[in-house]
């Protein structure tokens, strides 16, 4: 199943631009893979989706830059991705922390 989705803002830029028209495959029987763009909900009423890269999966090593943000873990959790936009000045998993699996909505074919 596909859905369509629009990009709000600059944080994956220069790779997706905001205002662009998206297609996403919904996952259904896999996780994320590392690098895949990805589609997920959060708790924000005026902007319910997010679109971010996959920067790190369960059991991988917590990447340098967010284990700050992690004290105590090491290795991302079964569940749960670590999420970074293109743009370096993009909210990531540092603000937004761990994404849990079941909160992705798709992946975006581009």
């Amino acid at each position: 199943m596909w859905i369509r989705v629009t990009v709000r803002g600059n944080s994956m830029s220069p790779t997706l631009y905001d205002g662009q028209k998206l297609v996403a495959r919904r996952l259904l029987r896999r996780s994320p893979r590392r690098r895949e763009v990805i589609v997920f909900r959060v708790p924000d009423p005026e902007l319910p989706h997010r679109i971010k890269r996959v920067a790190a999966i369960a059991g991988d090593p917590v990447p340098a830059w967010l284990a700050p943000t992690l004290p105590g873990t090491s290795h991302v959790p079964t569940g749960f991705v670590a999420v970074v936009g293109d743009n370096a000045r993009s909210q990531d998993s540092r603000q937004l922390g761990l994404v849990a699996c079941r909160d992705i909505v798709g992946t975006v074919r581009a």
